[in-house]
């Protein structure tokens, strides 16, 4: 006798599926009325626990969205925990988001978009649309699967970046954001420039400066090689230089 699906699940396998992690049943049952708006199925769980559960099973989600409160709050160490877990695009909803700090600390450590709690259907469905878009590569970079640089490596289907010094993992985002000042070094652009070719039109400025924040970071061993830096009136560039 067939195994019944589990609660919550839906059971079309041609769609995109979203872990819903959310301890409120109301607003556990809103947003997955978002996801399937957005042409998804989803699963639901009720805390961080559950939703680690699930990541760490076979099944792969598309993306995971979260929901906080204050009954229910999330730190950057569970944030970057479900991020690395989960391997997909993280949306959180933060109660509190008017609270610039948290919503930085929260993007810094792994969210792909933040939005505010109680959130508006249109901005989570579109939301959830962007991030289970597939886009094309905006440059040759990304098609590379070996990028030297001295003895630095670039190595686009594990998004790592190797040295003498270290070796340090970038997320999807991360790596298109990447991609697309190694395929253009030693110049300097915008955030509007960068967002439309690297990401998403949509993008927020405030999104873009926090990945710069954790790609420059991640880059720091490497800094004999290669800098993202920020110059007034000139925009974001990686300055690269090959080592004597």
């Amino acid at each position: 006798m067939p195994k019944k699906p589990p609660v919550g699940t839906q059971t079309r396998s041609s769609q995109p599926t979203v872990l819903v992690v959310e301890a409120n049943p109301g607003y556990r049952s809103a947003i997955s009325q978002a996801v399937e708006s957005a042409g998804a199925k989803f699963e639901s769980v009720a805390g961080h626990d559950g939703a680690t559960r699930q990541l760490e099973g076979a099944r792969k989600f598309d993306v995971v969205i979260v929901g906080t409160s204050t009954e229910s709050p999330i730190t950057p160490a569970e944030v970057t925990r479900l991020r690395s877990t989960a391997e997909s695009p993280l949306i959180v909803l933060v109660e509190s988001y008017d609270e610039t700090k948290e919503t930085l600390e929260i993007f810094k450590a792994g969210a792909d978009q933040v939005l505010p709690k109680p959130f508006v259907p249109d901005a989570l469905i579109g939301a959830i649309k962007a991030e289970m878009r597939q886009r094309e590569p905006v440059s040759l970079v990304p098609l590379a699967t070996r990028i030297e640089l001295g003895s630095l490596v670039f190595d686009a289907q594990l998004r790592q970046v190797t040295g003498e010094e270290a070796t340090v993992q970038l997320t999807k985002r991360e790596w298109q954001l990447l991609s697309f000042f190694l395929s253009k070094p030693n110049q300097f652009f915008t955030a509007a420039e960068v967002t439309p070719q690297a990401w998403d039109p949509d993008s927020s400025t405030e999104q873009f400066r926090s990945y710069i924040a954790r790609i420059r970071t991640k880059l720091t061993p490497f800094s004999k090689y290669c800098r993202l830096v920020t110059k007034k009136a000139k925009g974001y560039g990686l300055l690269v230089h090959q080592p004597g």
